[in-house]
């Protein structure tokens, strides 16, 4: 049998049909990965909010802080307020609104996902409706680490023709700073739902749920896609050679 696939025309088959498994298997794997990936940070996720919120002014090591609970004490700006592009809530397409806290007793800031706003309320003139309150104020929220560009819409450079940006694709804190007039912290802080309140805008909205995705799923059906193209093609073959003895 393996001659016969190995001889004439049927190499070629034999070869593409071997092609294409490798490339299933290499869909599978790279579905793998992401699984693991994904329990990975779902691990971090669950470790970071387990652990009892933190002041921020006491933690000397703020990478440390990723997806922990914090508090924050300080003033509102948002004259220096800018909005995270392409954020949903329940199928609606809107911004969330990233304003500076300026800590207390400190010459920094510190930025502050405050939630989310539809599109239609995201103009500057509209959406000072939303200003947070005035004076010093403790927020609590999760800690995240600044986002980077990894791929995707990419947000253009600031130039003399365009020193400010309202709208960002990412919360990229050293890009932010360049805009912002005084020192901002490297990590932003996400307002979290208090249980039981009633919605109001800027809606903040909740970490998404700590579920292994569909990831293992996929890798399962590209395996198995690969062990159909390999087993049907060498129960082909064996009923050609029936056929032809």
């Amino acid at each position: 049998m393996v001659r016969y696939i190995l001889t004439g025309k049927r190499l070629i088959a034999t070869f593409l049909v071997l092609i294409g498994a490798v490339a299933l298997c290499g869909l599978g794997m790279w579905q793998l990965d992401r699984h693991y990936q994904r329990a990975a940070l779902n691990a971090r996720i669950a470790a970071g909010l387990a652990q009892p919120p933190v002041a921020l002014e006491t933690v000397d090591d703020l990478q440390s802080l990723d997806y922990r609970p914090v508090t924050a004490r300080g003033a509102f700006d948002p004259t220096h307020e800018v909005l995270l592009r392409n954020r949903s809530l329940n199928g609606v397409t809107g911004y969330h609104v990233i304003t500076p806290l300026r800590l207390s007793g400190r010459n920094t800031a510190v930025l502050v996902d405050r939630g989310w706003i539809p599109l239609t309320e995201a103009s500057p003139d509209v959406r000072r409706k939303f200003a947070p309150p005035a004076g010093e104020m403790v927020v609590t929220g999760i800690a995240r680490q600044p986002e980077t560009y990894v791929g995707g819409p990419q947000d253009p450079p600031l130039s003399p023709e365009r020193p400010r940006l309202d709208a960002w694709f990412r919360v990229d804190v050293a890009r932010i700073q360049e805009q912002t007039p005084y020192p901002l912290l490297p990590l932003f802080i996400e307002v979290q739902p208090i249980p039981g309140a009633e919605p109001t805008l800027p809606q903040p909205v909740a970490l998404p749920e700590l579920d292994q995705g569909p990831h293992l799923g996929y890798a399962i059906q590209w395996f198995a896609f690969a062990g159909i193209l390999v087993v049907g093609y060498v129960v082909l073959q064996r009923n050609t050679l029936r056929g032809e003895g």
